[in-house]
């Protein structure tokens, strides 16, 4: 179900229009980008020419589905039924000259497409699935070009470091590309990760001229309210271009998760750093397959089910525990690896392998906890909470709104506490042509909140997605019982340790003493709701379990 528009446009003859846009357009495009070019390029003619059709290429593009949809926009139509055939083909067609333009220009064009693919909540269906085949669809860099960026960033040649290597990458990605390979000093084997190395000539030059283009489509539509992609694309990519970088946060998560992994308490795997330059990283070699390989799973007897769980406690011990947030969770770079033994007393017989650590972000305490108390009273549905924190964390009075877009879900499922029941396919339209219906409102939200708050919610927007292709058998309370704890236990954290600050510097007062077991009896409540919730889901699943078994018990019996 598509959003139905009231408004009515004049009839409008298509090849006028196109021609009066065109030119003007196509003037000012070429002139900034020309501008943008030069500025920018320092090179020799071939760096510059180069530079020149990257910018040309994008430029054209956006006039192009700018023409697109000033002709649609400007047609008048007998029903509102064939508006949206018109409005769904022009979706489609701009996509696909996007998709073409990204593909020719890869690197951070390709990242900047897998963005777009995953905004399932914020863009029309026909953008995100043409986008979606970015996602697995990264060209690679040849060998040749590989061993010149051995020579150039370490003096030396690939035989030099390794006794084997493979010339064929295990893995490609929009800014690198991993191969399989040994050491010659020690025989171990690594995983080796390069950089792009056309991405160091283009990548300043390509940055630069996505943020013309957004703020060229911001001043062609108000509404526009995306242009903080273009400013999180400037923020993070100088980070996940370092390779450096990205070698840190590896180590500093491996040191938060350190108690945890001694005392085999949580199935997180971080492969070792071996040794780290701008443009490429040497680490430990772990051999497994992704969080979204089922068949795989299946082969092996792991319960995918239990793989959810395991994410859901990691993620929650790095937000709400650490404040130290991996931000790109995409099944690409988390890894299920069996265990032969599983581990004494928790039943786990796999690990969880995170990769590519270029993308984190550190919440303060005051984040921390009022993310925390946010989602504590999204699962308890309580309104009042809602507003505050929804204003506390991302800056919004518009908290129902918010709450969708944090959970996925309708207001209405929010409001009664039912976050973990499987989304029908009525709320799922309901979703969709709500999400068309205030494009522009969840724009304007997402353009005014603070970028780390976006970081967060595309991270839980892709530990939904790979959760609800984990969950085979539709039961999401646990992932809601396992962030809830952790949820809880950081709200009485802060809170506790807020008043017996106070009491030792006032000294006892009643007030105080119970705020502190009003405090208590909260974490506990919610505690012992989500514990029940549990057992109910527990039983319900063994119920039907039974219940199914009883039918094929049955059929067996009736067979001659």
């Amino acid at each position: 179900m598509r959003h139905k528009s009231t408004l009515t446009f004049p009839p409008l003859q298509r090849r006028p229009l196109a021609r009066r846009l065109l030119k003007p357009l196509s003037i000012a495009a070429s002139t900034a980008l020309i501008g943008t070019g030069l500025y920018y390029s320092h090179e020799p003619s071939r760096h510059f020419i180069c530079a020149l059709e990257r910018c040309g290429r994008a430029g054209l593009v956006g006039v192009r589905v700018a023409i697109n949809y000033k002709i649609m926009l400007s047609k008048s139509y007998q029903d509102e039924e064939e508006r949206e055939r018109a409005e769904s083909a022009c979706h489609l067609k701009s996509a696909n000259l996007v998709l073409t333009a990204l593909k020719k220009s890869g690197g951070i064009y390709i990242k900047l497409g897998q963005h777009a693919s995953a905004m399932v909540y914020l863009l029309p269906e026909e953008w995100t699935s043409t986008m979606a085949v970015l996602q697995d669809q990264c060209p690679p860099t040849p060998y040749q070009e590989i061993e010149e960026l051995f020579q150039t960033d370490l003096g030396v040649n690939l035989e030099d470091l390794f006794s084997e290597f493979d010339p064929e990458p295990i893995g490609v990605a929009s800014l690198a590309q991993v191969h399989r390979a040994r050491l010659r000093e020690n025989g171990n084997e690594v995983a080796v990760k390069m950089q792009h190395p056309f991405l160091d000539e283009f990548c300043r030059i390509d940055i630069n001229t996505v943020s013309f283009i957004f703020k060229t489509i911001k001043s062609v539509f108000p509404e526009f309210g995306f242009e903080w992609l273009s400013e999180e694309m400037n923020e993070s990519l100088p980070q996940e271009l370092n390779f450096e970088f990205e070698a840190n946060n590896a180590n500093k998560v491996r040191e938060n998760f350190k108690d945890l992994m001694k005392k085999k308490k949580t199935a997180l795997v971080i492969p070792e750093i071996v040794w780290a330059k701008r443009r490429i990283l040497c680490m430990e070699f772990i051999c497994g397959q992704r969080i979204d390989n089922l068949e795989y799973m299946e082969a092996h007897g792991i319960d995918s089910n239990r793989v959810s769980v395991e994410l859901t406690r990691i993620f929650s011990e790095m937000i709400y525990n650490h404040g130290f947030v991996h931000c790109d969770p995409h099944p690409g770079n988390v890894l299920i690896r069996p265990l032969k033994n599983p581990r004494f007393g928790s039943g786990v017989n796999f690990e969880v392998v995170l990769l590519d650590h270029g993308l984190y972000r550190s919440l303060d305490d005051q984040l921390r906890t009022d993310y925390a108390h946010l989602w504590t009273s999204l699962i308890r549905g309580n309104e009042d909470d809602i507003q505050k924190y929804s204003l506390r964390v991302g800056g919004t009075s518009a908290h129902r709104l918010f709450a969708s877009v944090m959970t996925g879900r309708a207001w209405d499922t929010v409001q009664t506490q039912d976050l973990s029941s499987e989304r029908s396919n009525g709320e799922m339209e309901k979703i969709s042509a709500g999400a068309l219906d205030m494009l522009v409102d969840i724009a304007g939200l997402l353009s005014n909140m603070p970028r780390i708050v976006l970081l967060l919610l595309k991270t839980n927007d892709l530990l939904r997605s790979v959760d609800e292709t984990l969950r085979t058998d539709q039961d999401y309370s646990m992932t809601y019982v396992v962030m809830g704890r952790y949820c809880a236990k950081a709200v009485w954290d802060d809170i506790r340790s807020t008043l017996v600050s106070r009491i030792r510097h006032y000294g006892f007062k009643l007030h105080l003493a119970k705020d502190l077991i009003h405090a208590w009896y909260e974490f506990e409540s919610l505690e012992i709701m989500l514990w029940l919730y549990m057992v109910k889901n527990l039983w319900t699943d063994r119920i039907k379990h039974f219940k199914s078994r009883s039918v094929m018990s049955g059929k067996r019996y009736q067979q001659p």
